[in-house]
C-alpha cells in the first residue's frame, strides 16, 4: 500500500519490549511510524516510557529488518527466497531426519520474544507438540527458571509467583536487580522508577543489596555491598533471625503450612547466625540484624530478587557452588516469616484476566510439580526443570552421539532467541550448530545465530499483529486489561507469526502422521482444544458449555484474536475481548487482593514451606560455609552481571537511536583494583575464565564493589558467555551460573 494513500493517524500500543508493558501512543504518517510517546490516559502506565520504548517506531522501519525468507544456496551462502520455497526445504530436510531417526533428533530453543507474543503464547505450542520431541531447551535456563522452580514447588505453578505489593510496601528489600534500569523483571511494573519514588514518598524504605552501585541502589535509602554468589547465606542469616532467634507470625499464610514443615526449615537454618556468614558476605553481622529487625517492624515489607540470584554460585577457592533455586526460595521463606504473603504491602499474587495456571482446575488443590524433573538429558543425565532441559546441554546433546546408538540432535529449530550470544559457552555452541543437518530460525533479524542457519523465517513487524500480555498478567503488581489491535496490516510478501508457526505445526503434522495440514486447518484445531478445555475446566466460566457453543461465541474472530476471546470468557474477571477492545487505554481491575488459599495449586493444597529438595540444598549450603575460605585466590576476580538502559540483551542492536553513549560493552572495575592490576580507563584488557577469554575495553568505576568485574550481557562482539562454563548448573533450577564466576585479568 501507497503511504500517500493512508491517512495520519494516532494509534495505540502496549510496548512488547519488556516486561513493564507501557501503553504508547504512535503517531503515524502513512505507512510510517513518526514518534512515539507515553499513553498518559494508560490505565497501568499513566504516561511512563523507556528509551527502548520510545524507539519502537523504528522496529517496524528497521532496514536491517528480514522481510523475506532466506535459504542457504549449494555455494554456503544464504540468499532470499519465496515462502513456499523455504517450508518446502523445511518439509525435505526434517521430513529425511525424523524418518532416519526418530522426532527426538530434533531440538527446540525458544528466546524470550516468545513470552511477549500472543502468538508465542496460543500457536507455538502446537508446533512443539506437532514435532513430538522432548528435546526442548529456552532462555529461561539462563534467566528466570530458579524463581519459577521455587514457586512452583511451593504453590503448585511455575506462574503462580508471589509478587511485591509495589504500591502498598512500606520496606522494600531488593537483591540482585535493578529495575530503574530494566524495568522490573518477573514483576510487572510499568513506570518501576515511579512507583519506587512513591515509595519513598510515603515514607517507605528501599534496601538495595547488590555488589554494585546501581541505579536503583543510588535511588535507595541505603545499598548494602554483598559479596557475588552469596546472597543465599545472607538471607538464611536474615531467616535465621526472624525464625530462629525470634519468633516468626506467618500471618495469612500459617493457616495454610503445616508446623512440621516451619519446624523442619527452623532446624535447616539453625547454624546460619549473622555472626558466621559475616566475613563470606561481606556484610557484618550488625547490619544483618538490623535489616530482619526492620522487616519484621515495618507495617508492611516485601523482599524481592532478580538476576543477580536467579543466576548465583558461590565460588569457594576455585571451586563454584550452585544456588540460584536455594536463594529464590529463601526469599519466600522471610516473605512468608515476616507475615507478608497474601497481604496487602507484601507480597501476593496476580488474577490474571485472561486467566492462567492460578485460576485453572480445581481451586486450591492441583498436580504441582516434579523437581528435578522425571526426563534427563543423554549425555549428562541432567534433569529436566518445567518441562525442557538445561539450556547448558545443548551442545552436548548436539555433538557427542550415543556410543552405541548414534542418537544425537541432528536438527534445531531456534524461535525468537539467539543462542550463540544468549547461552553458556557459546563456542562451542556454536561449533555445534555448525554441525546440524537442518537449523531453522524463526526471526527477523540477522544475528549470529541465524547466520549458520539453514533457513531464516522472518516474521512481520509486531506492528502488524495484536497484542495482549498473556504470561505477564500472572505477574503484574496490579490487575488489569490492556489490548492493542495490529496498527498495520502484513505488507505484501511477508507472514504473520502465527501464520508461521501454524505452518510449521501443520508440516510437522505431516511428517508424523501422513497428513500435512494447513495453517487455517492448525488455526481451527489449537482453538477447538482451548475451547474443550475450557469447557471442561471445572474453574471456567465455560464449564458445562459445549466446543461448538464456545466457537460460535467468538465468531468470527480466528487466529490468537479467537484464542484470547475464549481464554477472557473462561476466566474469573468476567471479560470478553470486546470490552477490552472498547477500552482502548486499558481496564483497571484494582489493586492486589487476597488469594489464599484458592490459588494453591499443590496435590496437598498447602503452601509447601519446606520443599525437600530445597531444605537438603540449605544443608549442603550450610556444610560449605563450615569450611569455605572467605576470599577467591590472588589475582581472580568475580564476574557480575549488569543490565543496560539502551539495550535489551541482543534485541534491538541496530536501532540508531538506542546506539552510542552508555549503550556499549565495557569491563567495569574499581579503581582501586584497576591501580593494582596497573590497568586503566579505556584500555583493552583480557578477562580469562576456566572456560574462555574475551578481550574488552576497561571502564573504570566506583560504583563496582573490590574484588569484581562486571560486564553486560548481550553483545556479539564482546559475548561475555564465552566466559561462562556448562559445568556449574543449578540442580533444580537448570540455570548455568553467571554471577559469581571466577576469572582473570590479563593484557589485551
Amino acid at each position: 500500500m501507497e503511504s500517500e494513500s493512508l491517512p495520519e493517524r494516532t494509534a495505540l500500543r502496549i510496548c512488547p519490549l519488556c516486561e513493564a508493558n507501557c501503553g504508547l501512543v504512535l503517531e503515524i504518517s502513512g505507512n510510517t511510524v513518526t514518534s512515539v510517546r507515553g499513553d498518559k490516559d494508560d490505565v497501568f502506565s499513566h504516561g511512563f516510557i523507556c528509551p527502548k520504548g520510545v524507539s519502537f517506531g523504528e522496529v517496524d522501519s528497521d532496514p536491517t529488518r528480514l522481510r523475506t525468507p532466506m535459504i542457504r544456496n549449494a555455494a554456503g551462502a544464504l540468499e532470499p527466497a519465496s515462502w513456499d520455497e523455504a517450508f518446502g526445504v523445511i518439509r525435505t530436510r526434517l521430513g529425511a531426519i525424523v524418518a532416519q531417526s526418530g522426532p527426538e533428533a530434533v531440538g527446540m530453543f525458544l528466546g524470550n520474544p516468545n513470552v511477549h507474543s500472543l502468538s508465542g503464547a496460543f500457536m507455538l505450542p502446537a508446533f512443539i507438540k506437532a514435532l513430538g520431541t522432548s528435546q526442548r531447551f529456552s532462555a529461561s535456563t539462563v534467566d528466570q527458571m530458579p524463581k519459577q522452580a521455587a514457586s512452583a514447588m511451593m504453590y503448585g505453578t511455575a506462574l503462580t509467583v508471589a509478587l511485591a505489593d509495589l504500591d502498598r510496601t512500606d520496606y522494600l528489600l531488593i537483591l540482585g536487580a535493578n529495575p530503574l534500569v530494566s524495568n522490573g523483571s518477573m514483576l510487572t511494573a510499568a513506570n518501576f522508577p515511579g512507583r519506587l519514588r512513591a515509595l519513598r514518598k510515603r515514607g517507605g524504605q528501599l534496601v538495595v543489596v547488590d555488589p554494585i552501585r546501581t541505579r536503583t541502589a543510588e535511588a535507595a535509602n541505603e545499598h548494602i555491598g554483598i559479596r557475588p554468589g552469596s546472597d543465599a547465606l545472607w538471607l538464611a542469616a536474615i531467616a535465621h533471625v526472624i525464625m530462629v532467634e525470634g519468633t516468626a507470625d506467618l500471618g495469612a499464610a500459617s493457616e495454610w503450612i503445616d508446623q512440621v514443615a516451619v519446624d523442619s526449615v527452623i532446624d535447616a537454618l539453625a547454624g546460619f547466625t549473622p555472626e558466621s556468614v559475616s566475613a563470606i558476605t561481606g556484610i557484618d553481622a550488625s547490619v544483618t540484624r538490623r535489616i530482619a529487625a526492620e522487616l519484621m517492624a515495618a507495617p508492611s515489607a516485601a523482599v524481592y530478587g532478580r538476576m543477580g540470584t536467579t543466576t548465583s554460585g558461590l565460588c569457594l577457592d576455585g571451586s563454584v557452588l550452585p544456588m540460584a533455586t536455594l536463594t529464590s526460595w529463601l526469599i519466600d521463606v522471610i516473605n512468608i516469616a515476616i507475615g507478608s504473603l497474601d497481604k496487602p504491602g507484601g507480597v501476593m499474587f496476580a488474577l490474571p484476566a485472561a486467566g492462567g495456571p492460578s485460576t485453572e482446575g480445581s481451586s486450591g488443590i492441583g498436580h504441582g510439580v516434579s523437581i528435578p524433573g522425571r526426563r534427563r538429558t543423554r549425555v549428562r543425565e541432567l534433569p529436566s526443570v518445567l518441562g525442557e532441559f538445561p539450556v547448558s546441554a545443548l551442545a552436548e546433546e548436539i555433538d557427542t552421539p550415543d556410543p552405541e546408538t548414534g542418537a544425537h540432535i541432528r536438527a534445531v529449530f531456534v524461535v525468537g532467541g539467539n543462542p550463540i550470544v544468549s547461552t553458556p559457552d557459546s563456542g562451542r555452541l556454536k561449533e555445534a550448530f555448525e554441525s546440524l543437518d537442518l537449523l531453522v530460525s524463526v526471526d527477523p533479524y540477522l544475528t549470529a545465530t541465524n547466520s549458520m542457519a539453514d533457513v531464516i523465517l522472518p516474521v512481520s513487524s509486531p506492528m502488524t499483529r495484536p497484542h495482549y500480555d498473556v504470561v505477564f498478567n500472572n505477574l503484574s503488581v496490579r490487575n488489569q486489561a490492556r489490548y492493542s489491535p495490529a496498527v498495520f496490516p502484513v505488507p505484501e510478501g511477508e507472514m504473520d507469526e502465527a501464520d508461521v508457526l501454524l505452518t510449521l505445526a501443520g508440516i510437522a503434522v505431516g511428517i508424523n502422521s501422513g497428513h500435512e495440514l494447513s495453517s487455517t486447518e492448525m488455526d481451527d484445531i489449537v482453538a477447538a482444544n482451548v475451547a474443550a478445555s475450557a469447557v471442561k475446566d471445572t474453574a471456567s466460566r465455560l464449564h458445562g458449555s459445549s466446543v461448538d457453543t464456545v466457537l460460535a461465541s467468538v465468531a468470527p474472530r480466528r487466529g490468537v484474536d479467537r484464542i484470547l476471546d475464549i481464554r477472557f470468557r473462561s476466566s474469573p474477571a468476567g471479560l470478553t475481548l470486546q470490552d477490552v477492545i472498547d477500552a482502548p487505554h486499558g481496564i483497571d481491575l484494582g489493586a492486589l487482593t487476597p488469594r489464599l488459599p484458592e490459588v494453591l495449586r499443590t496435590p496437598s493444597g498447602r503452601i509447601e514451606f519446606a520443599p525437600p529438595v530445597l531444605v537438603s540444598a540449605l544443608a549442603a549450603a550450610h556444610a560449605a560455609l563450615g569450611d569455605s575460605p572467605t576470599s577467591v585466590r590472588p589475582g581472580t576476580f568475580l564476574l557480575v552481571g549488569r543490565r543496560q538502559l539502551r539495550s535489551n540483551n541482543s534485541w534491538m542492536k541496530d536501532i540508531k537511536n538506542l546506539q552510542g553513549g552508555s549503550n556499549k560493552p565495557t569491563a567495569q572495575m574499581h579503581p582501586l583494583d584497576a591501580a593494582e592490576a596497573g590497568r586503566v580507563d579505556g584500555e583493552m584488557i583480557s578477562v580469562t575464565s576456566a572456560s574462555g577469554t574475551l578481550s574488552i575495553e576497561l571502564a573504570v568505576s566506583d560504583t563496582v564493589s573490590r574484588g569484581c568485574i562486571c560486564i553486560p550481557h548481550g553483545w556479539a562482539d564482546f559475548n561475555v558467555n564465552v566466559l561462562v562454563g556448562v559445568d556449574h548448573i543449578d540442580p533444580l533450577g537448570g540455570t548455568a551460573v553467571l554471577s559469581g564466576l571466577p576469572v582473570e585479568l590479563e593484557p589485551a
